[in-house]
């Protein structure tokens, strides 16, 4: 791997078990969006991408409970679809006419929080977010790349939504 080789490490120490996309998958998901995903991403769905298997019921950390996967990304309601209904509840037109073929909404936690980078920004790109209820009327810069994004997700005590406060 070029980019999460300390990812996959943070994601050993919880137990759980990522299952990652098949080629086929992400060239499905690169001819619905009509490009090429960035690099870093598609390291990220190869390698934790699909699924995953957790230890037990009680489990936590990584990526549990949050909408990041195969699933989540491409399909009947996607996060982007989720990021759209969210803008159209709380009234913010301006920037649903901002949410354009470029924006891939790859997170969502609990259909409040999402996050997305741009398809035309490079192979590892910065990351912009968006959540429920928000004041800007604008969506913040959340980390200068995406490995930035997943490093501070999955540390302990940090986050890479302080920017939506």
């Amino acid at each position: 791997m070029k980019y999460l080789n300390k990812i996959e490490e943070i994601l050993k120490k919880w137990g759980t078990k990522y299952k990652g996309c098949t080629s086929n998958q992400i060239n499905s998901i690169e001819q619905e969006i009509g490009t090429k995903l960035p690099l870093c991403y598609k390291e990220f769905l190869e390698n934790f991408g699909y699924d995953m298997d957790r230890k037990d019921d009680y489990s936590r950390g990584g990526f549990v409970g949050e909408s990041i996967f195969y699933d989540n990304i491409y399909g009947n309601h996607s996060n982007k679809d989720g990021l759209l209904e969210q803008l159209q509840e709380d009234g913010k037109t301006s920037l649903i006419s901002q949410v354009n073929d470029n924006i891939f909404v790859f997170f969502s936690s609990q259909g409040y929080i999402f996050a997305f980078f741009k398809l035309d920004e490079g192979e590892n790109p910065p990351v912009y977010g968006y959540v429920e209820g928000q004041e800007k009327n604008s969506f913040p810069k959340l980390t200068n790349s995406l490995l930035e994004f997943f490093e501070l997700y999955l540390e302990d005590g940090k986050s890479p939504f302080n920017n939506l406060k």
